[in-house]
């Protein structure tokens, strides 16, 4: 996964629960030298890492301690200066890692090079962060999963199948660095989809059955198979988006509810998601959509406002849209709409 990693024209590294780099790309050097094995937040402290106005960083106040307290940092501007070695600024953003039951267990570190940034590039820098995280967490869970099946009973058709889906993580991760690489549209470098013939039942139920372990999760389908000309990571992405939210502002043991139907032959197609969590306030509807914008009243929970953003742009790629029904206290519908380009 390494040589995969060093294809991301920035430096990214991912740390485990106590800080330590497990795997990063060759452009993480820049970060006081750090390689893999090594602490990241010891490599900060030895940098002596300081605002660029000159105040030191607190022990834990540095973004990689801050990630793994569960706070998504954005566009941290670091300075370090390594003994014999000219002061380097960078732009840092990072995102925790979570298992399925949310508990914290590393975090994804993006850094870039503040001297080499544009003011207009920032966006791109957290809009990577949050798309990496997807696959990322996704394959990750999945190997360690697997690690323990073949430690516990050997080989079995469970592993296979968490090796299939870090697989397919995987190959997803490799796209979206292809696309950061060669996209000339800085503003929105991944946003491009690539349609094919997909079974939009069987990609449903596969991201449902990657969650579900902390609520009640309940996937309706009104026919067994739905072929339609999409983009079938980036619909999977929405779909994680959908539900991830749904997750995280619905209290554990509650109900969420993924359905999806065609209002009739060659109809539009619609993936309604329904939460029974906090729901959005009245004056936050009409910028919900916006980069960086998050209700009112989501508290300390964690997340980055580009999910929505992003997964709204995606169904506009593919000649639909993602859709805010109405809410309440007491829950909150979002319907993806595509249309019906067909081929049943």
């Amino acid at each position: 996964m390494t040589h995969v990693l060093d294809e991301l024209p920035v430096a990214m590294s991912i740390i485990d629960g106590d800080g330590r780099i497990i795997l990063c790309n060759a452009a993480t050097a820049m970060i006081g030298g750090a390689s893999a094995g090594i602490d990241l937040r010891q490599v900060m402290r030895t940098a002596k890492a300081h605002h660029p106005d000159g105040r030191p960083f607190a022990d834990n106040d540095v973004p990689t301690a801050r990630v793994l307290r569960g706070e998504v940092v954005r566009g941290e501007l670091v300075a370090l200066k390594l003994e014999g070695a000219p002061e380097r600024t960078l732009h840092v953003s990072a995102v925790p890692l979570r298992e399925g039951s949310g508990t914290i267990v590393g975090a994804v570190v993006v850094s870039v090079d503040a001297s080499e940034l544009r003011s207009d590039d920032v966006r791109s820098v957290d809009i990577v962060v949050h798309e990496l995280r997807t696959p990322l967490t996704a394959a990750w869970g999945h190997v360690q999963m697997a690690r323990r099946m073949l430690e516990r009973n050997g080989p079995t058709s469970a592993l296979a199948r968490s090796l299939q889906i870090a697989e397919t993580q995987l190959r997803h991760l490799r796209r979206l660095l292809a696309e950061v690489s060669t996209s000339g549209d800085r503003g929105s470098p991944m946003f491009v989809v690539t349609p094919e013939p997909t079974d939009l039942v069987a990609l449903v139920r596969a991201v449902t059955s990657r969650h579900g372990q902390g609520h009640v999760l309940k996937f309706h389908a009104d026919i067994e198979t739905l072929i339609a000309s999409v983009d079938a990571d980036r619909i999977d992405e929405i779909v994680e988006n959908l539900i991830a939210n749904a997750e995280l502002y619905t209290v554990a043991g509650g109900t969420i509810q993924v359905a999806l139907a065609q209002a009739e032959p060659a109809g539009d197609i619609k993936l309604q998601v329904t939460d029974s969590g906090i729901g959005v306030p009245d004056a936050d509807r009409s910028h919900l959509f916006e980069p960086y914008r998050r209700g009112s009243n989501v508290g300390e929970r964690g997340g980055t406002g580009l999910g929505l953003y992003i997964s709204k742009v995606i169904a506009q790629r593919h000649g639909g849209d993602l859709l805010l029904g109405p809410t309440s206290s007491t829950g909150t519908t979002f319907t993806l709409v595509l249309p019906a380009a067909v081929m049943n």
